[in-house]
Order: structure tokens, then sequence, then C-alpha cells
């Protein structure tokens, strides 16, 4: 039976779930239906056989968005939507990392390092470390500012001239360390895919001609890392869907780049613009405070 993918939409996710080809940025605000228009896009796409299942990224920022994605499309297409990939940033780099892991130089059955283990690592790499103060400096802070020089980013002000010359010094030995134990940590998660295509582009080919069809959500909050990649992984094709609102972007302080979004449409020739800006969650009293508000935003794309 034929499904009708825009049954129920408005116009403006009609238009969305009708994008095939090159960038498209669909600015919706909160409960516009973007989850709505995602999951009938993806339907859309393989029950019209404009790419399969197995052509489709999907990348979320929590795994629950993904299963959730993934049960709908499952739900209405059928079998055809096995393969469908969708997940996370971090579990992208960790499907990379297990099937190139001899190039990456881990072994076959990685561990992966949370918090407390990455800290536990640079604490006794500081161990071999000639600095009689050692002992009163914040692990915490210190693997922040490593995880910022590993990115290639600049140092914060604000941290002691200290914090900063023994950031340079252990971001080294805390690879090695990493290495040596055959594991990686959350940040290497990002870090090692984006090196892994440097140092075989062969391997970035085969991501490429794999995902035809690429869709970010909550795009708002993605980083210079997960930027990066997604850059790199369409930019063979240019079909990138990305969805996400200027004005609920709050994760500035574990690194989300609003520029991303703002100059999304610059930094992609022939990029659609697409505004949901139907609420279907809220009452009018609550959005007009809402609006105006936001308004006062100086940095946004402007929608209501």
């Amino acid at each position: 039976m034929e499904i009708d993918w825009l049954k129920g939409l408005n116009p403006e996710q009609c238009q969305a779930v009708n994008h095939n080809y090159g960038p498209l940025l669909i600015l919706a605000g909160a409960g516009s239906g973007k989850t709505t228009v995602l999951v009938s896009r993806t339907g859309r796409l393989i029950s019209e056989k404009i790419a399969s299942a197995g052509q489709i990224c999907v990348l979320t920022f929590t795994n629950k968005s993904a299963r959730e994605l993934k049960h709908r499309v499952s739900n209405k297409v059928g079998p055809r939507a096995k393969g469908l990939w969708a997940g996370t940033f971090h579990s992208f780099g960790l499907q990379l990392l297990r099937k190139n892991h001899k190039l990456a130089g881990l072994p076959a059955q990685f561990g992966i390092l949370d918090q407390s283990d990455s800290q536990a690592v640079l604490k006794d790499a500081m161990k071999n470390i000639r600095n009689t103060t050692k002992e009163k400096f914040d692990t915490d802070k210190l693997l922040n500012l490593i995880n910022l020089l590993r990115a290639d980013k600049s140092l914060p002000v604000g941290y002691l001239e200290e914090y900063h010359e023994m950031a340079i010094v252990l971001k080294p030995i805390y690879e090695k360390e990493l290495l040596k134990l055959g594991v990686t940590d959350f940040e290497g998660l990002l870090l090692e895919p984006l090196k892994l295509f440097q140092k075989d582009p062969s391997v970035l080919e085969k991501v490429q001609n794999q995902f035809q069809q690429i869709m970010v959500d909550e795009f708002q909050d993605t980083n210079k890392e997960q930027m990066k990649l997604i850059q790199e992984i369409s930019k063979s094709h240019m079909n990138l869907s990305v969805v996400g609102d200027d004005d609920q972007s709050i994760y500035g302080w574990r690194g989300a780049e609003i520029q991303n979004i703002l100059n999304f449409p610059k930094q992609f020739k022939n990029c659609e613009v697409i505004k949901l800006e139907r609420n279907y969650r809220s009452s009018s009293a609550i959005l007009d405070l809402g609006n105006a508000v936001i308004q006062k935003n100086t940095n946004r794309h402007g929608k209501v």
C-alpha cells in the first residue's frame, strides 16, 4: 500500500519532507513537529527510492531520539527500513573506529574511558612531571584544557598561566598513554575519525559512498568537531539536511557553536531554508510571551 507521507502536514512541513537533493536548513521552533518531518522525510526517501535505508545517516544528540526515529520509520516502511543508520555523533565515531581500529592504532576490542577514568590516566601521567605544585592542580580543569588543545582550540582566558603550561606539557603524554592502554575517551570518538580521514582518504571515501543522504537533528548544539565531521562526510554530494532552532541554543558552555546554524545558508551554496513556525504544543499566550522575549536576540535567523 502506498503511504501518503504528506498526510496531516502543513505546507512548510510538506516542503521540507519533499526536499530530495542539496543542502537544506529547517528552522524548527519548539513544538513545530520537527520529529514528524524527519521521520516523514526519511520514510519518503526510502519508499520513493531516492535513497535506500542503508544510504541514509541521521545524526542525533541522544540515543533515545535515534531509537524513536528508527522505530517510527520502521513502523511505516516495514522491512525496507532495515539498514537505516541513526545515532549520536559519538556512536558514529565509535562505529568508524571499530571498523578501522588498526589504522587508528587501537586493538579490535578497545575500551572507552569515562570522565573519571580519564582523570585517573591524567593523574598517572602527572606523576612523571617535575613540578612541586602539581598536587594542587584540579584534574578536571586540566583535562578540559587538554581537550581544547587536542581539538586545536585556543585556551580560554581566566585560567592561571601555570594551568596553560601544565596542559601543554601533559597533552602529548596523555595521548600516548591512551594509545599505550589501547583505549580512547569520549573526546577521541569525535577527534580520531577526523584524523583517520586525513591519514587515509579512502576511509572517508567509503563513508561518503555509503551515506548519500545526511540528516542532523538539534543542529544548533553542534560544536566545531561535529561540524567538521558533517562537512567531511557530506562534501562529495552535499545532500545535507539539518534541523535546528537558533533560539534554543543553550550549550555554548560545552562547546556548541551557534555560528554553525547562523552561517549554514552562506556556507552551503544553493541552500534551501524552510521555517516551521506553527506551534502544536503551547497556548497562544505562552507563544506571544516567548516571541516577545526572543525578538530581542541579536544573532538569529528571524522566525515567529
